[in-house]
């Protein structure tokens, strides 16, 4: 154990830079297939004292939506106490909403991060190509080009879109410890985990909203998922490979062009399967299943079927069609927000509206932008323009009810909620609109502060660029800061100070980098609270941890001054 004393005088740069550095060892390891040495370096991690506190570090100050009160002390505590013992915590047994979590809950979420610390680069080095859900570097947004990139040839396809999520309850275990092919302490306590019902508190969670699912889900779960589930893609293509019947009439009969005429993209637990012939497809479908059996896997037939790619499909809540070109032969692809998440996220707003009617329009603008922006990104990445639209329109038509019902002297209100000849800045872009919801707030210090309601129109669409299939972050390789730079999947205040900061970090004079892109908030030079301006010229881009040292030191001095 090092001579650490208290949480704050941990150096979190290195801890991560050594935990990183035999992170890459293992995936290395893995990736020649060298079992043995890929063992030891797991066992070396998870004993290691940076991997017990950044795992610590992970479950109490990273993890969004988890109410965790632990002292500095405590956690120190706790890191010093941690390891993969082979025993298990109540999984089932999850805090109500706005409840502390218990500490021996607290201690096993920090035991799921340290083995994960070690599990998951050894099967980054495995994983296959067209698997992106829950994976470092990867995203919904990367499944959807996949698909797009299937069907962009111009010839109809038939899908078939499973989900195996509400079966993950009864899986074989001795099934998955023998898939994972570990050492036995980490064996022992998997085993300890799935007993206790890991995988069955994975399957119960809600994914309705699959626009808001965080890459960064908690615990070891979706690794797990992932892991059940590698293989398939490659069992589909070799069972295709030996099949009689051709792709299409005019295709050959060579086994790679066989596989390539099968598409299998998964995103976690969903998975979608392509294929011009429908006879093939459907062939799959049964050999799908007969995977899964071995398992102790079913997918749900309720959702499931073969469905024309003209008659469109939903998948991770877009809407995937083939259309016709005017006068051509060839069709197209045309992916758009499905019409459930546009149903679920006007009900959003409104539940927001109905549940505010006596606050400020400066509040109430506080709350809904996160929620207006957040999904407008997460949807920009398709054919969006007219959807969008639509869509501020019906917004607008529910804020302005919200505004008139407080007063009916409306020419009165309209001013004063939503003023005439003003020019809005947002994206880069400048913007004139008469009817856009601005609200102002006087704080204790004198500041006056205003805000403003954008439309979702103003996002403009852009086209995703897909990860390479064969690259992980664990490679150590310079095509993630390439990437980071040319294609960054960032919002764009942080794209535009990652440029002028040049991907570093002004306090700790550390590179940023895709591991820690979680950790990263922007920070306000001189803060809001003494006078600072939400502009450029004062923004800056910090680690968390920088970020909560500089608010502190901001703190002493502006006490001190008044």
């Amino acid at each position: 154990m090092s001579n650490i004393i208290t949480w704050a005088d941990v150096d979190w740069t290195r801890a991560n830079s050594r935990v990183r550095k035999i992170q890459y060892r293992i995936y290395k390891a893995s990736a020649i297939g060298n079992l043995q040495r890929v063992h030891w370096l797991q066992k070396y991690l998870i004993h290691h004292w940076d991997a017990k506190l950044l795992a610590v570090r992970q479950v109490t100050v990273l993890e969004k939506g988890k109410k965790v009160v632990l002292s500095g002390n405590q956690r120190i505590s706790l890191a010093s106490e941690l390891s993969l013992d082979g025993r298990s915590a109540q999984i089932r047994r999850i805090p109500k909403p706005g409840k502390t979590e218990p500490l021996g809950m607290i201690r096993d979420r920090a035991k799921q991060a340290l083995a994960k610390f070690a599990l998951e680069p050894q099967w980054e080095a495995s994983f296959e190509p067209n698997s992106y859900g829950f994976r470092p570097g990867r995203s919904c947004h990367d499944a959807i080009e996949a698909v797009f990139l299937n069907l962009h040839h111009g010839r109809p396809k038939w899908g078939y879109v499973a989900d195996v999520r509400k079966c993950f309850d009864r899986i074989h275990h001795d099934a998955l410890l023998e898939k994972l092919n570990t050492f036995p302490q980490m064996k022992r306590q998997i085993r300890a985990w799935l007993k206790s019902g890991v995988m069955e508190g994975y399957a119960n969670t809600p994914k309705d909203n699959i626009e808001s699912t965080s890459q960064e889900k908690g615990g070891i779960s979706p690794l797990l998922a992932n892991i059940v589930l590698n293989g398939l893609e490659f069992h589909l293509k070799t069972f295709v490979s030996n099949l009689p019947l051709k792709p299409r009439a005019d295709s050959g009969r060579g086994k790679l062009v066989k596989k390539k005429a099968l598409g299998v993209i998964r995103y976690a637990d969903d998975f979608l399967l392509l294929h011009e012939n429908k006879e093939i497809l459907h062939l799959c479908v049964e050999e799908t299943k007969k995977w899964l059996q071995l398992l102790g896997l079913q997918m749900g037939d309720e959702k499931s079927a073969i469905r024309d790619v003209r008659q469109g499909f939903p998948f991770l809540g877009f809407q995937i069609m083939m259309v016709r070109k005017m006068h051509r032969m060839k069709y197209k692809v045309k992916i758009t927000p499905s019409k459930s998440s546009q149903k679920r996220f006007l009900l959003q707003i409104r539940n927001v509206l109905q549940r505010n009617k006596a606050i400020s329009s400066y509040s109430l603008i506080q709350i809904l932008r996160p929620i207006l922006i957040g999904w407008a990104n997460y949807y920009k990445y398709c054919e969006c323009a007219s959807t969008f639209a639509k869509l501020t329109d019906k917004i607008f038509r529910k804020v302005r009810a919200w505004v008139f019902r407080r007063d009916q002297a409306r020419r009165k209100v309209k001013q004063r909620y939503f003023p005439t000849g003003r020019t809005y800045s947002f994206y880069g872009r400048k913007h004139k609109d008469n009817w856009i919801l601005c609200g102002r707030k006087k704080f204790k210090n004198g500041i006056l502060r205003e805000n403003f309601l954008p439309h979702i129109q103003w996002v403009p669409s852009k086209k995703h660029i897909k990860v390479k299939e064969t690259e992980s972050p664990f490679s150590g390789s310079h095509y993630w800061a390439l990437r980071e730079s040319k294609h960054s999947p960032y919002p764009l205040r942080v794209r535009e100070l990652l440029g002028k900061q040049k991907n570093c970090c002004p306090i700790c004079k550390r590179q940023f980098n895709i591991f820690d892109s979680k950790t990263w908030e922007v920070d306000h030079i001189l803060p809001r609270f003494a006078g600072g301006k939400d502009e450029y010229s004062n923004l800056q881009l910090l680690h968390k941890e920088c970020h909560e040292k500089k608010t502190t030191l901001d703190m002493r001095k502006y006490r001190k001054q008044t």
